[in-house]
């Protein structure tokens, strides 16, 4: 910014005379203070500058500038430097400014370096100076990924889910180590990703390494913090590392660090994001920075500010915020910023992974007689609803939802109508302005679900053939009905995965969503997973030890349903492995419609994943918006099409 140019335009004079070096600016308490023992900087002129402008606080007791937005405290330092520089206004800095200041220059000499590296000078041998302990062999693909990120240093790999990124980071981490240019490695992500990375340490070295988790209380991770020594590598949410700021601030500057954000589009929130502000602050401590992610730009390439800034704090190669989104916005430009990032991140496309392809097993289910009734009574009423909907549109988003997921109850169990849905947030139908009110509270007594009888059907032949098979089905109450069936019925005793259940054994010892995944996989002979997606969605591998998947239910969300796919079907798959995907599907329904819609997303989505940056149409939640989107519209316009062709009001 021209600052002189800022004074005219506020109509004001800048006084030549203020250049007497009484200004300090240092840090205390991790806070930006500005000090000015002649008091010139307090003048209401320059109020306008650090307060309007950076948003400085006065304290008037002390009379000094404040500013305590850690994670910008950089890009700060650097404004007001200019500034006093432009103005000709002498200052002194402090320790900790200076550390700051020689850490951006630092930064931007080996940007500079690396930005001309060229990645295939980095070979790949075992005995890396004598010290390495890797033994997995890499795909070709992955050996690029690891050369990619040992050339950028700070880099991305985008690679889409399945593809082994886990393990190129423990290839760079366990070269970088045996070089002695870091000490440990810590990784931020999901809670689900912790099992992954435990497990994918022991293929990939063969012993187990020493790992930290950062969970439980604040005490007992205290203790851990206080056992820095005795761990190879550290596991952390990105709620307990906003939380933890300074105590891994703290191992950063004790070790050479590695760290890691996993899953980093779940860091994506561009403006008020806690998590994201934590990141960025936390990042210039560490020597060397990676983010992981199949799915970048979920939204939009505004997701991908937080992510390369987290990688170059200093060097902000893609500008401040602002700037950046002015960027995007603007259409033409986009181009540009593939180019300005391209050099930063490797990726590897879903057509590159050259997975055997898998079958999908359409299972048409035609509704007993009496679910029959219930579905036909409840979407008669379904289509003469449409003529009274509300005009509110967030109203009426909620309104449209609701009746779907209604539709759907029905088609997979009636008797999840009685129940208030906590996925969807539905309540229960009151049967108001239906006839089958009674059918419907009486609905187990009278016969099965046509899906149930299928998928118990489906699964005692995969368990005659000592095979494993996970169940999908998005809603609770069918996890937990279905379990009882194949306990108390066919002696099959079901894992189970949902919401409710705890995360790991800081929540619960003896049952949570680790164990049974654990259980789950170290089973031998048959064993079955009944699993809700949006409690597996990312970071579980299971193809090792199952290759089939019946889909009691599906939604609309095309982005957890190809989630929930990759569960089973990724790198490692043997010759001969078969994946097969059963689809019950109960006709005349909304299940056709269901089906349709997933098959044309899920195309365009698998074109999309073909691109060097894909953006779009992986939101996986449907309260990331609080409009309703355009698919959202078709989806609801194309349920109203197939319901008014199979029945008649």
């Amino acid at each position: 910014m021209n600052y002189r140019k800022f004074f005219e335009i506020c109509g004001l004079i800048w006084k030549q005379s203020v250049n007497i070096p009484m200004i300090q600016i240092r840090i205390k308490n991790d806070i930006l203070l500005i000090e000015d023992k002649n008091g010139s900087i307090f003048d209401w002129e320059h109020r306008g500058f650090f307060i309007s402008v950076c948003e400085f606080e006065y304290d008037r007791l002390k009379v000094q500038y404040r500013y305590s937005k850690n994670e910008a405290t950089q890009d700060m330092i650097r404004e007001v430097i200019e500034y006093f520089n432009e103005l000709g206004v002498d200052y002194k800095i402090d320790d900790n400014t200076r550390a700051i200041l020689s850490s951006i220059e630092e930064e931007e000499l080996l940007f500079d370096e690396v930005i001309i590296q060229d990645p295939s000078v980095f070979k790949i041998d075992k005995g890396q100076l004598g010290k390495s302990r890797f033994i997995r062999e890499l795909k070709p693909y992955q050996k690029e990924g690891f050369r990619h990120l040992l050339a950028m240093q700070n880099g991305a790999n985008f690679s889409v889910p399945g593809s082994g990124k886990t393990s190129v980071v423990y290839a760079v981490y366990d070269y970088l180590k045996a070089s002695g240019l870091i000490g440990k490695l810590i990784v931020i992500g999901p809670r689900s990703s912790f099992l992954p990375w435990e497990e994918e340490a022991f293929a990939c070295f063969g012993v187990n390494l020493s790992i930290g988790r950062l969970t439980g209380s604040k005490v007992e991770r205290k203790r851990l913090y206080l056992r820095a020594d005795d761990f190879d590598i550290f596991l952390t949410t990105y709620q307990t590392a906003t939380n933890d700021v300074r105590n891994l601030i703290h191992l950063c500057k004790k070790f050479s660090v590695f760290l890691i954000i996993d899953e980093s589009h779940n860091i994506k929130k561009l403006e008020g994001g806690v998590w994201a502000d934590a990141l960025i602050e936390l990042a210039p401590y560490a020597c060397r920075r990676a983010v992981l992610s199949g799915t970048p730009a979920p939204n939009s390439y505004l997701d991908l500010w937080t992510q390369f800034t987290f990688l170059w704090p200093s060097k902000r190669i893609l500008g401040n915020k602002s700037k950046f989104k002015n960027t995007v916005l603007n259409t033409e430009a986009t181009q540009y910023l593939k180019d300005t990032i391209k050099p930063f991140y490797y990726r590897t496309t879903k057509k590159e992974l050259a997975l055997p392809k898998p079958s999908f097993v359409i299972v048409e289910c035609e509704l007993n007689p009496y679910q029959y009734e219930i579905y036909r009574a409840l979407a008669s009423k379904f289509l003469k609803d449409i003529e009274t909907e509300p005009e509110e549109k967030a109203e009426l988003r909620e309104w449209r939802r609701a009746r779907l997921i209604r539709l759907i109850q029905t088609a997979s169990n009636p008797s999840l109508l009685l129940k208030r849905s906590e996925e969807f947030e539905v309540p229960p139908h009151d049967g108001s302005g239906a006839s089958i009110t009674k059918l419907l509270r009486d609905y187990h007594k009278y016969e099965q679900p046509i899906k149930f009888q299928k998928a118990i059907e489906l699964i005692n032949n995969l368990m005659s053939r000592d095979e494993k098979a996970v169940i999908w089905t998005v809603f609770v109450h069918n996890i937990m009905m279905l379990r009882s069936i194949f306990e108390n019925h066919y002696g099959i005793e079901p894992f189970i995965i949902y919401g409710g259940v705890p995360k790991d054994d800081n929540e619960n010892e003896e049952f949570n969503r680790e164990q049974q995944i654990r259980a789950f996989k170290e089973r031998v002979g048959p064993a079955l997973l009944i699993a809700n997606p949006a409690a597996c969605a990312e970071s579980i591998s299971l193809h090792k030890v199952c290759h089939n998947a019946v889909y009691i239910d599906r939604t609309f969300n095309c982005g957890q349903y190809m989630q929930s796919l990759d569960r089973i079907h990724r790198i490692g798959l043997e010759p001969g492995d078969k994946t097969t995907y059963y689809l019950l599907l109960a006709k005349r329904t909304i299940d056709e419609t269901i089906n349709d819609r997933l098959e044309e997303k899920k195309q365009r989505m698998l074109y999309i994943l073909e691109d060097d940056l894909p953006t779009g149409y992986f939101v996986t939640d449907y309260e990331d918006s609080g409009e309703e989107t355009p698919e959202d519209l078709v989806d609801f316009e194309q349920t109203i099409i197939t319901t008014k062709k199979y029945i008649s009001i």
